[in-house]
């Protein structure tokens, strides 16, 4: 998920954190406890080793020097 797409997400997430506490449905320490729990989860990176084996690898050819004539 690209950082743009993750930021969206958790804007998404604190406007229903907001919009809960505004209806009275969480309170002030819930609402704080989720959008810190939200910002968390958003914000951690995904696995680095599925990352890395993904990529594209070079390998670099050896190539022994032409002699000199």
């Amino acid at each position: 998920m690209t950082t743009w797409m993750r930021g969206m997400v958790w804007i998404v997430w604190l406007a229903v954190t907001g919009w809960l506490w505004h209806g009275g449905a969480l309170g002030t320490v819930a609402a704080l406890a989720s959008a810190v729990i939200g910002l968390v989860v958003v914000a951690l990176p995904a696995a680095a080793s599925r990352r890395r084996r993904s990529g594209l690898r070079y390998v670099e050819m050896g190539k022994q020097p032409v002699g000199l004539l």
